[in-house]
């Protein structure tokens, strides 16, 4: 073999060796994605769960509030007993069904 082919296959080997490098730092990189990934997806499901939460107990307070407001009160009051009734009565028709 000729200096100039064994100077080609070194580089050849080099840049196999680089390319496996590359290779082996976008596996980590996405390894590192795919769990920053996750504790996202955990993170997001436990702040969904916080709002649903926070959400039922503002309607709670709303309803509550309605209660002790007087007679404009009494027919938004009425109107969230009515609300909350056809909720329950959904519920009761699925679990039927």
């Amino acid at each position: 073999m000729t200096e100039q082919e064994i100077n080609l296959i070194n580089k050849l080997e080099e840049n196999i060796r680089r390319l496996v490098e590359m290779l082996e730092e976008k596996k980590n990189e996405l390894e590192n994605s795919k769990l920053e990934f996750q504790d996202l997806e955990i993170k997001y499901s436990t702040l969904e769960e916080e709002y649903r939460a926070l959400n039922d107990r503002y309607e709670n307070l709303k309803v509550a509030k309605a209660f002790t407001d007087g007679e404009s009160g009494n027919t938004e009051a009425k109107q969230k007993i009515n609300k909350i009734v056809r909720e329950i009565d959904t519920c009761i028709a699925l679990l039927n069904s």
